[in-house]
């Protein structure tokens, strides 16, 4: 499960990123919103790996990934929406604030061109790894 730590450090970044881009970032379980007509991210969390450091260790460890997704209207073109990849991706090539949160391996997935409906899904991923003490991630 992703860290509470983890979701809002990630949030964010994005937010932030999106906001110079002149998009939004849109939580799939927040608040039900209209989705805008211009291009948009949608961000969702994986994560690979939550457990604790060893035995009787009081540190967890949590890998995982972050995923944004550029959601952008057929017909719009590539090129703008490589460049705003790009400018997200950018964002998590910085030092993480949060102590023992660290970003990594990023991971671009092409849209599909037999994706049925109205927009391209251009993906980012951004690999990370966090160790904290479960009072500090909500866990005990």
């Amino acid at each position: 499960m992703t860290s509470p730590a983890v979701w809002s450090d990630a949030w964010t970044r994005a937010t932030a990123a999106a906001k110079a881009d002149g998009t939004l970032v849109l939580d799939p379980s927040g608040d039900a919103a209209s989705v805008p007509p211009g291009p948009y991210w949608v961000m969702e969390t994986d994560t690979g790996l939550s457990d604790r450091m060893g035995a009787g260790e009081p540190v967890n460890a949590e890998t995982g990934t972050i995923w944004l997704h550029l959601m952008v209207a057929k017909g719009t073109g590539t090129p703008a929406a490589l460049a705003s990849r790009i400018g997200m991706s950018n964002a998590f090539r910085t030092n993480a604030p949060s102590s023992g949160l660290s970003y990594f391996e990023q991971h671009f997935d092409p849209p599909s061109l037999s994706a049925d409906g109205t927009r391209y899904r251009f993906s980012l991923g951004i690999a990370y790894e966090f160790q904290n003490l479960p009072d500090q991630i909500g866990g005990k």
